[in-house]
């Protein structure tokens, strides 16, 4: 069984509802979401970027219908009241192994999914992942 707090409860009935249940899983490690093994690129001389890929998992992992991840997402609420250097170290290394394989990440700060989830908003996950993983949208296409 795989026990979430609230937010993350929240988060995955969301993203079940957009883009099926089946197709988020939670908490898959890192090296499975990267295929099994890192790309010569992400490997260092000293095995602990792999190691860390095997110990350490993503929140929910968006897969496509032949089961290929594709989106990642993740609560971060950034460093700007202090720097927790386990979550420095998942930042630092999540972000490039995932961009190697063509895998999206985003990452959604409190605020923003406290946001997401009022009624008054006018900020759905719907836009705010089409935001994140086009930055480029709402800007006219002409120029893109």
């Amino acid at each position: 069984m795989i026990t979430l707090s609230l937010p993350e409860a929240q988060l995955f009935k969301l993203l079940g509802a957009l883009f099926g249940s089946e197709r988020v899983v939670p908490h898959m490690r890192v090296i499975s979401v990267c295929g099994g093994e890192l790309p010569e690129s992400a490997l260092d001389a000293d095995g602990a970027r792999l190691e860390w890929a095997k110990r350490n998992r993503c929140l929910f992992t968006v897969v496509d219908a032949d089961d290929n991840p594709c989106l990642v997402v993740e609560f971060f609420a950034g460093f700007s009241e202090f720097v927790d250097p386990v979550e420095e170290e998942h930042q630092r290394f999540l972000k490039p192994l995932l961009e190697s394989q063509g895998i999206r990440y985003v990452t959604i700060s409190p605020a923003e999914f406290s946001e997401i989830l009022d009624p008054d908003s006018s900020l759905d996950l719907v836009a705010f992942l089409r935001d994140k993983v086009e930055p480029n949208a709402g800007v006219n296409d002409e120029y893109n």
